[in-house]
């Protein structure tokens, strides 16, 4: 993906260590069924790892550089062909590489719809999952917010690490006065981030879930229904209704290393343990739900049949494809950016919009009405912009945003 923005960079001090939003055992599980019913998966990691020929993936997928977390191909239903990418974890450490590769795959879905499947998913790293939702809507993402249960062990820590925990402090300190449960709500993913790259995908969405969906992938689901990026169609009437974000016990450990009265101490014999430490609530029209211990509920329920079983999911894909051929796909993008006489020429490609809204460097500077088609635009003053921004409309509504790097 080239012009990728930096948005790594806007990630915490810390990196991913502190904020994992995973499930173990369901981790586990997966990690099992691959080694015992996906042997060509193995084969491709291990050849990717040392950087040797890659297996020729199966008949109709698509080849991934990280066939442990995805899996894409097309999906023929009575309702037309559609993308399908499935998301087996958000574990991957490399957030970047994550991202990128997601947007690759978007790339070569057909534009019509696509169905995104995060089934028996356990989680992982919480910025894999909400630095991902922005490349599916035209919205600006407001990442779920987390809390802190106030006590002063939980002070001592965040007080310690002001750069990455200082947000949490005031109402902790607040706490001894007003004796409230949890601290205020605040953001783990850093919200630059969140919004940093902006909609690569057009066509409509509908996101597949079930009751084995946890920790991050509740965060993710929340945030895709929060955010209506699309219907989510579940196989079961919750989610996991684990979205938390999870510490292991030497993150403890080393957060108090330094400290002479810390009560964390290192387990005999390498033991270990993880513990539910920020929990998150939702936004938008959810705002203040939480997420742990309610899940997600989905937009439509549907009961797995014997076909769904034998037959490779075909009647849960008939229920996507009917959702998707019922939703209206809008696109937009910019196709030449040139300068001319101090303006900025922008050449756009639009379907079912009518209306453009054009920002420059961020700054809002023009806005046209138009047909289905090819357009230009010309934008005075604008020549040493670096940056271009179109947001389309239809019936008023936002419903496509497309950004190009100039410089």
């Amino acid at each position: 993906m080239e012009n990728l923005p930096p948005f790594v960079e806007a990630q915490a001090p810390m990196g991913t260590a502190l904020a994992e939003g995973l499930d173990l055992d369901m981790d586990e599980a997966n990690r099992a069924k691959v080694m015992l019913f996906a042997p060509h998966v193995v084969a491709q990691k291990k050849a990717l790892e040392a950087d040797e020929a890659v297996p020729e993936v199966r008949a109709g997928e698509i080849a991934t550089s990280m066939p442990g977390s995805f899996r894409a191909h097309k999906v023929p239903t009575s309702s037309g062909t559609f993308g399908y990418i499935r998301i087996f974890t958000f574990s991957e450490r490399n957030v970047e590489g994550f991202v990128s590769e997601f947007i690759r795959l978007l790339g070569l879905m057909p534009d019509r719809g696509l169905i995104l499947d995060v089934r028996d998913n356990g989680g992982g790293i919480i910025f894999n999952a909400e630095f991902t939702l922005q490349t599916l809507t035209p919205h600006r993402i407001a990442p779920e917010p987390s809390q802190f249960i106030n006590t002063p062990l939980n002070l001592q820590i965040c007080r310690k690490h002001q750069d990455e925990l200082g947000a949490w402090v005031p109402s902790m300190e607040q706490a001894v006065e007003t004796g409230t449960t949890f601290s205020s709500a605040v953001p783990l993913t850093p919200e630059e981030g969140a919004n940093a790259i902006g909609q690569q995908y057009f066509g409509p969405v509908v996101l597949i879930t079930n009751a084995r969906c946890y920790s991050a992938t509740d965060i993710f689901a929340a945030g895709f229904q929060d955010h209506r990026i699309g219907p989510v169609l579940g196989t079961d009437e919750n989610t996991g209704a684990g979205g938390a974000n999870v510490w292991i016990h030497k993150d403890l450990v080393e957060l108090l290393e330094d400290e002479p009265d810390t009560p964390y101490v290192r387990l005999p014999k390498g033991a270990g343990m993880r513990v539910a430490i920020r929990r998150t609530l939702r936004v938008g029209a959810n705002s203040g739900t939480p997420v742990e211990d309610l899940g997600i509920t989905p937009d439509v329920l549907h009961q797995m049949t014997r076909r769904d079983l034998l037959e490779g999911n075909a009647d849960l894909f008939e229920r996507a494809g009917q959702i998707l051929e019922s939703l209206t796909p809008h696109h937009v993008s910019i196709t030449d950016a040139t300068t001319a006489d101090g303006a900025l020429q922008l050449k756009v490609k639009t379907t079912n919009i009518d209306r453009l809204d054009v920002y420059v460097d961020q700054r809002p500077r023009a806005s046209v009405d138009l047909a289905d088609g090819e357009s230009d635009i010309t934008v005075p003053d604008a020549a040493a912009a670096r940056s271009a921004r179109v947001e389309g409309f239809a019936d008023s509504r936002l419903v496509a945003s497309k950004t190009a790097l100039l410089s």
